[in-house]
């Protein structure tokens, strides 16, 4: 919620990257953060609603991306290895301008229990 926040109630114009991990929708973005983010939610989260995730994520304008664990709960994707990989080539690109990271994106993500949306 805390990072979501950072670019919608709380903006902090400094963010570049952001990866609001299950998180819900905290208002409307800001205007004065241009970070780039990517999502990361499980479609089946009994805590934080998939549908509030998806709700801000339809909010962004900018560079974003969202991976969907598909019959994911709240954290149960942490332990899958698309996880860490797909979050760190995301950190590479837009803090680093990586693009070979950029580029491994969608395969890093992809997977027969994930959904992978980009609009880069």
């Amino acid at each position: 919620m805390i990072t979501h926040g950072l670019l919608t109630s709380w903006p902090d114009s400094r963010i570049v990257s952001a990866n609001p991990q299950s998180c819900v929708d905290m208002g409307n973005p800001s205007s004065s953060v241009t970070a780039k983010v990517l999502f990361v939610h499980g479609d089946k989260d009994t805590t934080c609603a998939y549908s509030s995730a998806r709700q801000a994520y339809s909010e962004i304008k900018w560079p974003k991306a969202f991976l969907t664990f598909i019959g994911g709960g709240h954290t149960s994707f942490w332990s899958d290895q698309r996880f860490p990989k797909t979050v760190v080539d995301w950190a590479r690109w837009t803090m680093y301008g990586d693009t070979a990271a950029r580029d491994r994106l969608a395969g890093d993500a992809s997977g027969s229990k994930t959904k992978w949306e980009a609009q880069l």
